[in-house]
């Protein structure tokens, strides 16, 4: 591990991928339920699948949004740290949440999340890849 972690760029450009999967999934359900029919594609399967199942229960809803947009924001400042844990947990939910949009055939969602689990993995090879090399 380096000594400061937070100097990789490559490390941190991907933990910053989860800050942007929590700030626009956050973003998505705004506009979910102020009746906007805007959204972006980086957002979560799982808080828009939850808006709409909880539209007629603000309260639920947006319970159940916090508690996935803040997973991401802490594997996001986990990541940042360099912790493979918190890489890989993002990433197999990520992954997961990928099949909601297989399971609607939502083709664009799915591009993008492999786009970003590619831009994530890369992070998780920078670190394995270091400490190979110090080992």
């Amino acid at each position: 591990m380096n000594a400061d972690p937070s100097s990789d760029p490559i490390v941190l450009s991907a933990a910053r991928w989860f800050w942007w999967i929590a700030g626009l999934s956050l973003v998505n359900t705004v506009l979910f339920f102020s009746g906007s029919d805007t959204s972006f594609v980086v957002g979560l399967g799982l808080t828009t699948l939850t808006n709409v199942m909880l539209a007629q229960n603000l309260g639920a809803a947006i319970a159940a949004a916090a508690v996935t947009i803040g997973f991401y924001l802490v594997m996001g400042w986990m990541a940042q740290k360099e912790r493979l844990w918190a890489f890989y947990a993002g990433l197999v939910v990520y992954a997961l949440d990928a099949l909601i949009f297989v399971k609607f055939e939502d083709w664009m969602p799915v591009a993008f999340h492999a786009f970003a689990i590619y831009c994530i993995a890369k992070g998780v090879m920078q670190i394995r890849a270091r400490s190979a090399v110090a080992a």
